[in-house]
This record gives C-alpha cells, structure tokens and sequence, in this order.
C-alpha cells in the first residue's frame, strides 16, 4: 500500500546545520499556507506567524535563547509561531494549536527539500528575562501572544537517513487496552 504522507515523515528530521543559501520566497509562501491550514482547538485560528528573513535578526532572535537558540544559526528564515492566548477561549489549548501549526510547518519544509528544526521557546530562559518576552520586545510583538516556538528552515547542511521500518516500536502501540 502507497503512503505518501509516510514517505513524508520518515524523511523529515530534525537538521540543525544549514548551507547558509537563500530559500525561494514563493516556498516560503507555500510553506505558511500550508501552515495556516492547521486545526486549531474550537476553530479559533489563535496561532500567527512572523517569518524572520534577515541573518542579523535570526542572530538576535535565536540569542533570546540561552541554551540550544544557536540551531536557528545559518538558516534561511526563522518561523516564529505565536498564539493569541489573552482570550481566554483561545489560552487553554495554545500549545497544542501552536504545536499542530509548527509540525505542518516541518512537514511542509521538507516536502521542499529544506531541513527544519523545532527550537523550543516557552519556559526557556533569555538573557535578562524569559525568552518569550524578549523575542515579542525584539519582534514587536503586541500583548496578548505568547511565543511557543522557532521553526529554523533553509537548505540541508547535514544528511540523515529516513527512519525505516525497522526504526519504528510497534510494542507502543496498544488496542482497546494498555
């Protein structure tokens, strides 16, 4: 049986190098409308996205980090997904809207051929504040979002094999019972 979104997955992984080279800004474009594609929690639509082009503000951007905000270095753009969670409606399933939204994004990128990686940003620590608020203070961002995460995107600097089948553990997988 063909799986095409299996050939998908097993080929994405997570790529922390980069080659440094731009990326098509129509794939970019394509890239966030599958994005905005993504279910949301009561059809809310809560989750938004600053795509950061600009090397100096990846630099900056991935500094609001202190530990692990270098594997944003060398990419060709920075998604960074933020949720509306002043909304009380909309807050308690933010991290699981923002989450479904940045995996299309993985998805998506590699459907292109260009490595991503997901740089985690709540509860992480910047280097005078929380990573969240400082990435919002650089970014512009208005009150009432919070930053979830970083998805690092641009041209693969580093390979890895496809999981095959033998990497997958079906003694995870239960039915009707644990």
């Amino acid at each position: 049986m063909e799986n095409e979104l299996f050939e998908l997955t097993r080929r994405r992984r997570s790529i922390r190098r980069y080659r440094g080279g731009p990326v098509d800004d129509e794939v970019i474009r394509e890239i966030m409308r599958v994005a905005m594609t993504a279910p949301s929690s009561f059809g809310h639509d809560a989750v938004e996205f600053v795509v950061v082009r600009d090397p100096d503000m990846i630099r900056r951007v991935g500094a609001c980090k202190t530990l692990g905000g270098s594997q944003v270095e060398g990419a060709a753009a920075v998604i960074v997904t933020l949720v509306h969670t002043a909304d009380s409606r909309q807050a308690e399933f933010w991290i699981e809207d923002g989450a479904i939204a940045s995996v299309y994004v993985l998805l998506a990128a590699e459907q292109y051929g260009l490595g991503a990686c997901w740089v985690q940003i709540r509860n992480r620590t910047g280097r005078h504040d929380t990573s969240d608020k400082e990435i919002r203070d650089l970014l512009g961002v208005p009150s009432g979002f919070t930053v979830l995460n970083l998805v690092a995107v641009g041209e693969k600097g580093e390979h890895k094999p496809p999981y095959t089948d033998a990497d997958l553990t079906w003694e995870d997988v239960h039915y009707e019972k644990f």
